[in-house]
């Protein structure tokens, strides 16, 4: 199975040393070079001849080489470590790839890596044509759909694992006027396809349904839903969220960074999606969404980074124009308030960056962080909690603030009716906050001998000491999977459990109390505002 992703477009590093084809062709990672191809040039080492070639066509194009102006198209090519490639045949099928999505008009690099539990191949593609005008590529909306339709095609016919994506499948189709890709299997690797009998088309009188009942091909709609394997799973205690949370663990135990970690579960057929502070997770086979706190806190984005640097951390977030320089292994960030007068810099492994304007970065709690001036000298140190001085700490979940709304049952006949119904549950479930909001407030303050703020900073000591004996245990699960020992394994997801379930019990006690104090001085200063808007009133009368 090959996974296709299409990186940022390269628009000014692409030759030099730091530049993105020398990245590609880095002889540490493609065997000495001996695995970096070309259809233009018959160097694998000189990054500068690589990147003069294609430079050359976007001189030659109608606007030439500007500002910002795009120059090569960075597209990565992996395979599933499951499947049994070679090197040298990944960086064939790279090649093959090349020359289709290209058709012979724009200059192309395979360059393939080994450095990963998984190969794949890493192809940079002129945005230049070599020949008539040398016109720009503008590729469409769905060319991420139409390259991973040519990589289906060509795992099916070497016998390579296919995921089912009905997106892809639909763009298949359409590339091939309607005709059924082979292989319409799932996971399960294609047959031969000089062995498979060709799929007759369909009639243009049958319906789709009936269309794929003749194909023995599963409907979309069981596709997207609850499958009966899925559901009996459920019914012995295996659904879909544990089969997630199975796959999120056995790749945070071998990943080495954050886009490893994502490459290598979507390759296990779950898609990660960065939205702010959340991740969304998706099984490619049915389609099922979901967000990390559906999952539990330890699969959340902080948790995450701490079990893949197998170390406590702690994240900032800052705005991306505070980034003063940015290479593929450091990112250096002025202070916010300093004037840019100070910076740190920190492994770029430790960045998430989801394509908005601000980015989170996850440093290590337990190390001091060097504070440098504009001239890169040396102006102090701070351990890392310090940072928040600048940054801010981060603020509670959200999500346990809130009441939703949910009146899931119609009562009542009349819309009056319905009204009413609707507006007591809505006083029920306030009664309710305010009850549980006023027995955690009772408990901590009996803990704190009588004292209700001292009941509430210790309340707030818990929350950060159980999220860190959380982040503990997620290294621990991660290290006992790696070891192997199916008896550590249970115990460490154990303790992971529980630590995720008081973290939960007290973020949830701590946010009805805030959630309450909030609201009772909201209230307070709405009933001062209409005591002074009626004394200002009668004033005016008189």
């Amino acid at each position: 199975m090959a996974v296709v992703k299409l990186g940022r477009p390269v628009k000014s590093n692409l030759g030099g040393d730091n530049g993105a084809m020398a990245y590609i062709i880095n002889p540490a990672k493609t065997d000495g070079g001996r695995l970096v191809s070309s259809n233009y040039e018959r160097t694998r080492t000189d990054y500068d001849a690589l990147a003069e070639g294609m430079l050359d066509d976007n001189r030659r194009s109608p606007q030439g080489i500007r500002k910002d102006s795009r120059l090569a198209y960075h597209i990565k090519l992996s395979f599933s470590p499951d499947d049994p490639v070679t090197p040298e045949q990944v960086h064939e099928l790279g090649m093959e790839f090349a020359r289709r999505i290209t058709g012979g008009e724009y200059k192309f690099v395979v360059a393939t890596h080994t450095d990963r539990h998984h190969l794949h191949d890493h192809i940079m593609v002129c945005a230049a044509a070599r020949h008539g005008k040398h016109l720009k590529a503008e590729l469409p909306k769905d060319i991420i759909e139409q390259w991973r339709a040519v990589s289906d095609e060509i795992c099916r016919r070497e016998g390579l694992s296919v995921v089912f994506n009905p997106v892809v499948e639909e763009q298949a189709r359409r590339m091939r006027d309607g005709e059924t890709a082979e292989g319409d299997d799932g996971t399960s690797p294609a047959r031969d396809p000089r062995r498979v009998e060709e799929t007759p088309k369909a009639d243009t009188a049958t319906s789709p349904q009936t269309a794929r009942r003749t194909r023995k091909e599963e409907s979309l709609e069981r596709r997207y839903g609850m499958s009966m394997e899925e559901i009996y799973a459920a019914a012995k205690g295996m659904g879909t969220k544990d089969r997630i949370r199975m796959l999120i663990d056995l790749t945070s135990s071998t990943a080495e960074n954050f886009e490893d970690w994502r490459d290598m579960l979507d390759i296990r057929g779950v898609g990660v999606e960065v939205r702010g502070r959340h991740l969304t997770y998706t099984l490619k086979d049915t389609g099922f969404k979901i967000r990390d706190e559906k999952l539990g806190q330890a699969y959340d984005m902080t948790n995450i980074m701490a079990g893949l640097a197998h170390t406590p951390i702690i994240p900032i977030t800052f705005n991306r124009r505070l980034v003063a320089k940015q290479t593929r292994k450091t990112v250096t960030v002025w202070l916010p308030g300093t004037h840019r007068k100070k910076k740190i810099t920190f492994d770029a492994k430790r960045l998430i960056d989801g394509g908005g304007s601000t980015l989170r970065a996850f440093l290590p709690r337990d190390r001091d962080q060097i504070i440098l001036d504009p001239s890169n000298r040396y102006a102090g140190k701070t351990p890392t909690p310090g940072l928040y001085q600048w940054f801010g700490e981060p603020t509670s979940r959200l999500e346990p603030q809130t009441t939703p709304e949910r009146l899931p049952l119609r009562y009542g006949v009349s819309p009056a009716q319905q009204r009413y119904y609707q507006a007591q549950a809505r006083r029920l479930d306030r009664l309710a906050g305010e009850a549980k909001a006023l027995n955690a407030a009772i408990r901590w303050t009996r803990l704190a001998g009588g004292d209700s703020a001292k009941g509430l900073r210790l309340l707030r000591g818990k929350v950060r000491e159980s999220h860190d004996e959380l982040q503990a245990a997620v290294i621990a699960l991660h290290d006992a999977i790696q070891q192997g020992d199916p008896d550590l394994v249970a115990e460490t997801r154990e303790e992971m459990e529980h630590r995720e379930a008081l973290c939960d019990r007290y973020e949830d006690e701590l946010s009805a109390i805030e959630r309450e104090i909030h609201t009772t001085r909201d209230r307070e200063q709405t009933e001062t505002e209409q005591r002074e808007q009626q004394r200002h009133k009668r004033g005016r009368s008189i």
